[in-house]
Formats: structure tokens, C-alpha cells, sequence
């Protein structure tokens, strides 16, 4: 789904993201696998003290999607990251626009530009690295028919076969319904030409004891 549409698929809120740079080395390796929880409401509004943090806050790592000058050559842009929260969501007047800071946790700076609550994807949960070497062989061909498609058609053939038996059964329970209906309607028949003969008898027997 990802590899087609470009979008990151998730499952009842959750989605997973593959470690690709060392920015986070120490929490997160490269190759390992992080699961991310979509969050609801990252800012919440409360009448006594206005807005103030809902389901993020400073410690906790999220992924979200790097705006303009995140990096010196912008080459992040528009991809997703996975830092640290450094600071609380605050506001911003000018743009009227929540930020958080965020850093790697193998950097000594901060990154060089806040990010926009809306940018941010979901809050980091757990990670794997099973689940990464998993991902690794399915990216490989041999592993996606091996893992994915072979598994498919097998379901498929099933499912073939499951509805060839039922349209069997079917067509079986139809021949033995009209092989019933059939010797009901020769007993019926039957039972005609006996009640015929009964009558035809008793008139012979009327006649002849008449004469």
C-alpha cells in the first residue's frame, strides 16, 4: 500500500516507520522498525488557562513530517522524521500557528526550525527489531512472493475449492430433491391407477351380480 500510494498505511491508529539515518542512534538504530500512534488532539483547549498541551509534551518522540529548512539543502522536506520533543507546544502569534522543538537524540543541537503541530504524524510507542528484519526480507522480491503472494493465492485456490464443493452440494441436494419429487409423483400416479382399478372392479362386481 505504502510502495503504491505513497502514503504510510496504518492499522486501528497505528503505523510503522523503518530507521534509515543515525539521528536517533542509542534509542533507535538504523534498520529497526518504530511503531507510531496517531494522536487525536495534540493541543487541547481549556477555559481556564486557554490552550495547553493534550497528548504530547516535552520527552516524547514523535514522527512528523519535516516542513521547509529543517535542513541546510531541504533535502528532508517533506519526509518524515523521528525526534525527540525538546520543549513544550507553545504559540505563535505571528503565524498563529503551535510549534514544538524537536532534537535527535544524537545531536548536541537542536533542529533549525520548530515544527507545526499539524506536521506532526503520531507519538512513538515501541519498536522492534524483529519486526525490521522482517521488513528486510520483505523488500526483497523473493521475500514478498515467498511471505505475501504465495500465502495470497493459497487462500485463493481455497477459496476456489470451497465454493466448487458448495456449488457440488448444491447441484447434489437438487438432483436428490427432484429424485424425490419424482417418486412422489410416481406414487401418486400409482395410487390413481390402483384407485381406478378399485372402481372399475367395482362396477364389474355390480353388473354381474345385476345379471
Amino acid at each position: 500500500s505504502q510502495k503504491i500510494t505513497g502514503e504510510t498505511p496504518h492499522l486501528f491508529g497505528y503505523s510503522t516507520y523503518t530507521v534509515v539515518t543515525n539521528s536517533m542512534a542509542g534509542t533507535y538504530d538504523v534498520g529497526d522498525v518504530v511503531i507510531c500512534k496517531r494522536i487525536k488532539d495534540p493541543i487541547k483547549y481549556n477555559s481556564e488557562v486557554g490552550f495547553k498541551s493534550g497528548d504530547i509534551g516535552e520527552g516524547d518522540v514523535i514522527a512528523f513530517i519535516a516542513p521547509s529548512g529543517f535542513d541546510k539543502y531541504n533535502r528532508l522536506q517533506g519526509q518524515t522524521v523521528t525526534h525527540r520533543i525538546v520543549t513544550e507546544p507553545y504559540y505563535d502569534e505571528e503565524s498563529d500557528t503551535w510549534f514544538v522543538e524537536t532534537k535527535g537524540d544524537a545531536s548536541l543541537l537542536k533542529d533549525s526550525v520548530p515544527i507545526p503541530l499539524e506536521n506532526i504524524q503520531g507519538i512513538i510507542v515501541s519498536s522492534s527489531k524483529h519486526m525490521s528484519k522482517l521488513f528486510a526480507f520483505l523488500s526483497k522480491p523473493y521475500g514478498f512472493i515467498l511471505i505475501i503472494v504465495i500465502p495470497l493465492l493459497g487462500i485463493l485456490m481455497w477459496q476456489i475449492v470451497v465454493l466448487i464443493k458448495g456449488k457440488t452440494q448444491i447441484e447434489k441436494d437438487k438432483m436428490a430433491k427432484e429424485n424425490i419429487q419424482a417418486v412422489e409423483a410416481l406414487k401418486i400416479e400409482k395410487d390413481k391407477k390402483i384407485e381406478e382399478i378399485k372402481k372399475q372392479a367395482i362396477e364389474e362386481y355390480k353388473t354381474n351380480k345385476e345379471k
